[in-house]
Formats: structure tokens, sequence, C-alpha cells
């Protein structure tokens, strides 16, 4: 019985010295949550709303997306994780969401810039620590049996020269009988150390599977009252993702109403800076002609005074021939032909923030030239992207400051794998207060 409380003991021990699991599935949610917000971050420039986000799980996180956003995920969410982290402590779910993760391949390049902030963000967060093994007990010395100490009396000498035979055979007789008990009751506590390891076993199952449990569900409501809540609140979120759908759908409307209001006002200030140019130019023709008629008066009344010797000749036809032939040349001159104005063609940079180009050249300016912009009185032209290497170069190297003033485009930043800038549709400008400024933006696509 001593060996059995023994063995007992030290199973006891062995199943303390268990660890419990540090990590569990919601830390592992919310340490991806943080790897994904530090990722995106990196990834657009412009997604400085993340900075205020501080999300506990990945649905938490993606309900909070932007449109650039949800689509620069994609990757993230592509990469597999293991899925043994049951098993890791806190530093381990650190080496693998700042280092291992962003090892794998289809990630942005930018968004593996994020492996520090991966770090400090997942050092800070509360993990579950293993539970200590404790000291094992010392395992007590076993108590002498009465075999040996009635082989240990035996042995001591007495001090007879002759020994009863029968008491021998006797004492042999229940040393047998004692060694055949001693080794039934060995044999039955094996079994009973079996059984009892299979039980450890299955209660440790148990533990392990309620605190998992528990851990994913830290407060336990009656489950009439969780499933009625839950039900209103899937359709909150349904009634809100529809209001907000049609909101969407309504600012789209009211921007591509907005857009061709634009393109009108464009257009109408074109027309009316065309006919500004065209009642310049047909003031300065009446002028003109103003000047003609007056200089024809002028003539006629020289040529109608009469002479003294006019009314004593009965026929004066000569003198009107003389009076006529002058007139004719100043008539061939009354409605001159207009020369044609030639094509000017201009070279301009990009347009700063108020839509006024920075600069404008009589050629293609390596590292300045983006557009090309074309005019026929000086005042008003057209724009486009210029089709060339060197202007692509430049363009292509920080499409938002080059081209966002000057141009519409889908996505600006979406500039892989892009050979060329195609104009869609020409942009117009003006010639105002001594620079040249957009009236309305070109329409380009990249290809």
């Amino acid at each position: 019985m001593n060996k059995f409380k023994i063995v007992l003991t030290s199973l006891c021990c062995l199943a303390l010295s268990i660890p419990v699991l540090a990590v569990t599935d919601k830390e592992m949610d919310e340490a991806r949550a943080l790897t994904a917000k530090a990722y995106l971050r990196y990834v657009n420039n412009g997604s400085d709303y993340l900075d205020n986000l501080n999300p506990k799980s990945m649905a938490e996180l993606t309900a909070k997306l932007k449109t650039k956003e949800k689509e620069n995920i994609k990757a993230f969410n592509a990469v597999k994780t293991p899925t043994d982290y049951a098993s890791w402590d806190k530093d381990r779910l650190v080496q693998y969401w700042s280092s291992d993760f962003f090892k794998a391949s289809g990630l942005d390049p930018e968004g593996q810039k994020a492996r520090s902030r991966v770090k400090k963000y997942i050092s800070a967060m509360s993990v579950s620590a293993p539970a200590t093994t404790p000291e094992p007990t010392p395992e007590p010395e076993p108590a002498a049996s009465p075999a040996a100490d009635s082989i240990a009396q035996e042995a001591i000498p007495v001090d007879t020269t002759q020994q009863d035979i029968l008491s021998d055979q006797k004492a042999i007789q229940e040393d047998a009988d004692e060694a055949a008990a001693t080794h039934e009751e060995s044999g039955d506590t094996w079994v009973f150390v079996f059984v009892l390891v299979i039980l450890v076993g299955v209660v440790i199952g148990l533990v392990v599977y309620a605190s998992r449990l528990m851990r994913k569900n830290p407060e336990f409501e009656d489950e009439g009252n969780e499933a009625p809540a839950d039900e209103d609140m899937a359709a909150l979120r349904a009634r809100a993702r529809e209001a907000i759908a049609a909101k969407d759908q309504e600012i789209a409307s009211l921007q591509t109403r907005l857009q061709s209001e634009e393109n009108k006002v464009a257009d109408m200030s074109m027309e009316i800076e065309r006919l500004k140019l065209n009642a310049s130019r047909l003031e300065q023709q009446i002028a003109t002609l103003r000047k003609n008629n007056a200089r024809l008066s002028s003539v006629d009344r020289v040529d109608d005074t009469p002479t003294p010797m006019a009314s004593s000749i009965p026929d004066i036809q000569p003198a009107r021939e003389v009076v006529d032939q002058p007139v004719a040349p100043p008539r061939r001159n009354v409605a001159p032909t207009a020369p044609a104005k030639v094509l000017k063609v201009l070279y301009l940079g990009r347009a700063n923030a108020r839509g006024i180009f920075v600069r404008a050249d009589r050629r293609i300016t390596p590292g300045n030239t983006i557009y090309r912009l074309d005019t026929n009185d000086g005042l008003v032209g057209t724009f486009h992207v210029v089709d060339e290497p060197v202007v692509l170069d430049v363009a292509l190297s920080s499409p938002e400051e080059y081209l966002s003033n000057g141009c519409i485009c889908d996505d600006f930043n979406d500039t892989e794998g892009v050979s060329r800038i195609i104009t869609e549709s020409e942009g117009t400008a003006i010639f105002e207060n001594g620079y040249w400024k957009v009236l309305r933006k070109s329409t380009i696509r990249y290809e």
C-alpha cells in the first residue's frame, strides 16, 4: 500500500505539471487585427484614419475599412496562418507576427515595412502566461515490511547451539506466503494506476476545454435572452448597411451630376472667352470701317466741288471719270480678308492646387514637362499629357503631385506595370493674369 501511495502522489504531481495553453483564439485574432492595421497603414499613405482605431478582432477592423483598404487587405488575408498557436507563448506570438508572417509571398513591399510597429503593438498585448510547474513532492521513504523485520531479526545471531528444525521450516513457510501476497497486491496496484492515469487524462481534457470556452465567452447570459439580442443586432446591422448603400448611391449620383455641371460651366466659360475675343475682333473691324468711310467721304467732297469753268462747259463727262477713278482703290480695302491664325504649341509643367500651370516652354523640358497645350488665339486652348517616355517617368514618380490637379483618373497610385498614359478627353485651359489656368481637367487612364 505504501508503494501505491507513492505512485499516486507522483501521478498527481505529473498532472499538475502540465502547462496551461498560453495563446487563445481571441488573442490570436486580436494580434492578427493589429498586424493588418499596421500593414494597411503602410501600404496606403492616405489611410491615416486607421491610427484612431484599436481593433480587438478582424471582424471589428474589416467593418471600419474604406474601399482602398478593403482591396489591399485581400493579399493580407491570402496568407495562411499556422494552427498550432495554442501552444505558443507571448514571445513566439510576437516573433511570428512581426517577422515570420512578412516572409510570405504576395504581400505589398510597402506593407512589409510595418514590422517594427507590429512588434510594438503585440508586445503591448496582454497574453495569458503558462502555468508554472510545481516542485515535486519528495517521496517518503518506504516503511520496512514485516518480512524484512523478521529476516533482520533472524539474522541476529543467537547463543544456542541447536535450532529447532520445525521452527525454521515454519518461518520459511511464513516468508513464502507473505512474498506471494505482496506480489499479488503489486499486480492489482498497477491495474489501479493505469485506470487512474486514464481518468486523470480525461479530467485534464475537460478542464482545458472548459477554460477555452470560458475565454471565448467571458460573459455567459441566458440563451433565451441572448438569441433575440443577436437577431435584433443583425437586423439593425442589415438596415444600417442598406441605408449606407442608399446614401452611397445618392452621393455617387450627386458627384456625377456635379461633374456634368462643372463640365458645362467650363464649356460655357470657354465659349464666353471666345465670344469676347470675337467681339474684340469685330470692334477692331468696325473701327477700321469707320476710318475707311471717313476717308471716302472726304474724297467725295473734294471731287464734288465745282470749278469756275465748269458752268461754261456743257459736257462734264471727262471730269466725272477723273472723280470716279481714285475711289476704286479704297473700296478694295473696305473688307480685307483676315489672315488665318497659326496654331501655337506650348509645353506645360504640372498644375498646382489652384489649377495654375507652374511652367510653360516652347519645347519638351525633361523633368518639368507634363502637358502639351494647343491654342489658336493665345487665350483659350486644349491640353493633354505628353506621350513620351521621359514624361511618363516623371509623372509616375509622384502621380498625385504631377497629375491630380490637371487630370481625372480612377486611381492615380495604381501604377504597377504602367507603360503609357492615355488621354481619353482633352482638358481646356485659359490664359489669365499672365498664367495658363485649368478650366476643365483632362480624363486619363493607365495602360
